[in-house]
């Protein structure tokens, strides 16, 4: 594929508001009213967007809200919500009252080499009134659909600006799924929980919040890069979002850099007499890169606990053909672990044929689009968008493949998600060129392409429906934690979770949750432990202070404020029940906790 050799769009744009689109902002008013009017004249596009909002809000809606089921009052939270949100909301309740920030689940620790950007917004939207789980599970969701739909129909019009090619965009952006779906149909004869095989990016982007948000941006840059109109304002404004992308989600930034530098790379090949003003360019850029670093990361401390990814070849390839559940292939598997000691051609063919399946199953229908884009390179129909996109998704793909990082190793996956976002355009592409050639074989070929791409996102919907099974805060909890939130500010020793719990549940407490902040979310005081995999992310090396919870050391309560206890524990889960404290106080009691002032 000759992406280097570059070609003019042959894509014709209409000018908003009877003005050049390069010369207004990317979100101003006249840009969503001109968006709001074209949805107003196309009505079909309602067809695409209120269902997805329907279904978007569904994964995120319910969750941070109070309820009472039979007994069990309280606030719920479905999925990941019951962990990853819990995370964020304690770094917006706590982390900002502090300079340095304040790492929420270890005393004494800062946060650092984490992107705390959405985190600090939900916390200053809190000092206008606004609480933070109304602001993450309600408002910035409801927001930020109505955000994603504008900018994915201002890039779709300017790719083509037809409505057919926009509405496919808009339907595939909010509906494409993997091949996930085929892998369950073959082993268990249904597609029920084929959703959460594979992951992906769509609907569950209501479960990942930062990435949702880093889309916002990303889409941005994209719709600028697109007008192939570079200048200094330009240059600025995009090193200005690849602030923000970089402080929303780090795997985003670093797509968002590689994309920008690409950009800069294919515009200089344009125009190489001007060498000099693209230098500028580039130095402005990284300049922007490495302020965001060093506010958001500060990698001064930090580093010190080393480089959070490392090399680990396919160690995310490999299980689509070595896990039962997935595309099973086991004597290839037996010949790669006999021919992995040394590098050769047999282990270099097996290595390509098992990239070859993941991306076949993780792209889903999108890799019949890239496919196409090849076809499309053929026939020397790319553009200069094109020369700056598809090396993006290369580079996506080459972090996933090549990548693992430490404390959560498969996080590395997230790369992998802008690749499946920017891979999007060609799938649509390719649906529209076989619709709009009004042929019946190629009507049905799109069609049939439409069809195969949405049966993960019905089971992501069947999945939060019928099984996702929800954590709570129960009232009692509720209850000791604003007593808590109104007491001086102090360390809180809090149980690391409660080991008995009945397996045919159909929700639990927050309190069996492993490995959960939400004392601190929920009392807006530090803790002396907790969230082991998240401190081991961000750089905090906890494990001596892991053992002494674990071992119930008396010396913890000479570093402690709080102690907050759970009645339904063992007695031998209990540190006040171990170490006699003289002067400890109780000084909250309630059917579930017990709170000491130390």
């Amino acid at each position: 594929m000759n992406l280097l050799r570059i070609y003019p769009s042959k894509t014709a744009l209409i000018p908003l508001s009877g003005t050049n689109q390069h010369k207004m902002g990317i979100l101003s008013s006249k840009v969503m009213r001109n968006i709001f009017e074209y949805i107003r004249k196309y009505k079909f596009l309602l067809l695409i967007i209120i269902p997805a909002l329907l279904i978007y809000m569904l994964v995120i809606f319910p969750s941070g809200s109070y309820y009472c089921f039979e007994k069990e009052c309280g606030y719920y939270f479905w999925g990941a919500h019951g962990r990853d949100a819990i995370w964020h909301l304690s770094i917006a309740e706590l982390s900002f009252n502090k300079i340095p920030f304040a790492n929420p689940a270890y005393a004494g620790g800062i946060l650092t080499g984490y992107n705390w950007l959405l985190d600090f917004f939900i916390f200053f939207l809190s000092k206008l009134g606004i609480p933070p789980i109304i602001s993450y599970f309600k408002l910035i969701p409801a927001v930020w659909f109505v955000l994603f739909t504008t900018l994915v129909i201002h890039l779709g019009r300017k790719i083509k600006d037809t409505p057919l090619f926009v509405g496919l965009f808009l339907f595939l952006n909010y509906f494409g799924g993997s091949f996930s779906y085929l892998l369950k149909l073959y082993h268990t004869g249904s597609i029920q929980d084929s959703s959460v095989l594979l992951p992906q990016p769509i609907i569950h982007s209501m479960s990942n919040l930062q990435y949702a948000i880093s889309l916002l941006f990303f889409l941005a840059i994209l719709i600028l890069i697109k007008d192939q109109v570079i200048h200094m304002k330009r240059i600025i404004l995009i090193g200005v979002l690849i602030f923000f992308v970089l402080g929303i989600k780090f795997y985003g930034g670093a797509i968002s850099i590689f994309l920008v530098f690409m950009y800069l790379f294919t515009s200089l090949l344009k125009h190489p007499n001007k060498a000099g003003k693209y230098l500028s360019y580039f130095i402005i850029t990284v300049l922007f890169i490495l302020t965001s670093i060093v506010i958001f990361y500060n990698p001064f401390v930090s580093a010190k606990t080393g480089f959070p990814f490392s090399i680990s070849p396919f160690a995310l390839v490999h299980p689509i053909t070595e896990a039962p559940d997935q595309f099973y292939l086991e004597d290839m598997t037996n010949a790669r672990y006999f021919l992995q000691s040394k590098i050769g051609p047999r282990l270099i063919a097996i290595e390509l044929i098992n990239l070859a399946i993941f991306l076949l199953f993780y792209f889903g229908t999108r890799f019949l689009g890239l496919l196409y884009l090849i076809s499309l390179s053929i026939r020397k129909k790319i553009s200069q968008f094109d020369a700056i996109v598809v090396p993006t998704i290369i580079f996506s793909v080459f972090l996933t493949v090549f990548l693992v990082q430490k404390g959560v190793w498969w996080n590395t996956i997230q790369f992998f998600f802008y690749a499946i976002f920017l891979s999007t355009i060609y799938l649509t592409t390719f649906a529209f060129d076989l619709l709009k050639k009004k042929k019946k074989f190629f009507l049905l070929l799109g069609f049939i392409l439409i069809l195969l791409s949405i049966p993960t996102s019905y089971d992501v919907i069947w999945h939060y429906v019928n099984e996702s099974k929800p954590v709570y805060l129960p009232k009692e909890e509720i209850e000791a934690l604003a007593f808590l939130k109104k007491q001086p500010e102090g360390v809180v020793l809090s149980p690391l979770y409660i080991k008995k719990w009945k397996k045919n549940y159909r929700s639990f407490p927050l309190n069996h949750f492993d490995d959960s902040s939400y004392v601190a979310a929920f009392s807006g005081k530090q803790l002396y432990f907790a969230e082991e995999q998240t401190l081991e992310v961000t750089g905090i090396s906890a494990k001596s202070r892991l053992e002494k919870v674990k071992k119930k050391d008396c010396s913890i309560l000479s570093e402690v404020d709080y102690v907050y206890e759970l009645r339904a524990a063992d007695k031998s889960d209990n540190m006040m029940n171990k170490c006699k404290k003289k002067k400890a106080k109780k000084i909250f009691l309630n059917n579930s906790v017990i709170i000491y002032s130390l």
